[in-house]
């Protein structure tokens, strides 16, 4: 390990450990850069979405922290390129700080990032935190810059917990048993749901309304607040409160890039990109939890299902990757219990 990358591991092990507040108000980047730096923000959410505005504050808040040196412009809504085409471009070493998850970064080289995406992993909001600021994540991390130039800042942007959406609940595993389920064509949902015997069907979100009115699915499974923008209560009535999938969102950078910043730069990014995903990962289960409330006044069915069996009819999947590293699955485990 480089001089260089041992100086951005303890920047980001700083930020970990201090109050984010702290960092950014006894930050110096402003001071140290020597020349205007300008990084593009990409993210693939529309302007209107929840996160919008919480990157909005972080550009805010560099450009008072550092007297506009430090220059971040938001490109919103896939402006440059999906997801894997901004995680290219920034291993490639563009300025381009991207909103990826732990799905995309495994196709970069660590193939380990991918447990994060297993089903019934995370049991609550507090536990998934403690998992993306766990020693086991700054591992992957530095294993992350060292075989394919990107920076995680974090990856604490979890939006709410997946549930099923249908014409009837599943609380048992069994329920689900030959039903045909739309899925997205990722390999972690489409092996989870094979492990509870139903029949997944890849289908773009766009296409969910019409295959639920003409009974191509029975069911469907997302995030309950984009489902209800969808309009899919319209055709479906009854969600079940799974929690199958809380998914591991962030931002990273090309590494050559964020080493090229001073010191205090680098701690200031880190710190913003934590402190806002941690407010965003909150205000998300208030958003879920007035949109469950309405949803309920209109008339939809919530049904809990029985997390425990649904996590013992699913446990096989984490015996499905070879590739991943000896013991990970214990080692993420016994993060969140720490």
């Amino acid at each position: 390990m480089t001089n260089k990358t041992l100086i951005s591991a303890a920047a980001v092990a700083l930020c970990v450990a201090m109050p984010a507040a702290v960092l950014a108000q006894d930050n110096t980047c402003g001071t140290d850069l020597g020349s205007e730096a300008y990084f593009r923000i990409s993210h693939q959410n529309s302007p209107t979405s929840p996160i919008h505005p919480r990157l909005e504050e972080i550009v805010a808040s560099v450009t008072d922290a550092t007297g506009g040196k430090l220059r971040l412009e938001l490109f919103p809504s896939g402006q440059l390129g999906g997801p894997v085409q901004a995680l290219e471009q920034a291993s490639l070493g563009e300025n381009i700080i991207f909103y990826t998850q732990t799905g995309n970064l495994a196709t970069a080289g660590v193939p380990d990032f991918s447990i994060f995406n297993g089903p019934f992993l995370t049991p609550s909001l507090e536990a998934a935190e403690k998992l993306a600021g766990s020693e086991l994540m700054n591992e992957l991390s530095e294993t992350l810059a060292e075989k394919s130039d990107l920076r995680l800042l974090a990856i604490n942007w979890f939006d709410s917990p997946r549930v099923f959406l249908g014409q009837r609940g599943y609380p048992e595993p069994s329920d689900l048993v030959g039903v045909k389920l739309r899925s997205p064509e990722a390999p972690a949902y489409m092996r989870t749901f094979e492990l509870l015997g139903s029949l997944p069907i890849a289908l773009p979100f766009s296409e969910l309304y019409l295959a639920l009115q003409q009974g191509v699915v029975e069911a469907v499974e997302g995030g309950l607040d984009g489902m209800a923008d969808a309009n899919l209560m319209e055709v479906a009535t009854t969600v079940t409160n799974t929690e199958h999938f809380r998914l591991f969102y962030g931002f990273a950078m090309n590494e050559g890039q964020f080493l090229g910043l001073p010191e205090s730069c680098q701690q200031l990014l880190v710190s913003e990109f934590q402190q806002k995903g941690a407010e965003y990962s909150l205000s998300m289960n208030d958003i879920t939890a007035n949109r469950e409330t309405a949803l309920r006044e209109a008339g939809v069915t919530f049904v809990d299902a029985n997390q425990d069996a649904y996590r013992e009819a699913t446990a096989e999947f984490y015996n499905m990757f070879p590739e991943w590293s000896d013991g990970l699955y214990d080692r993420a485990i016994a993060a969140m219990q720490d």
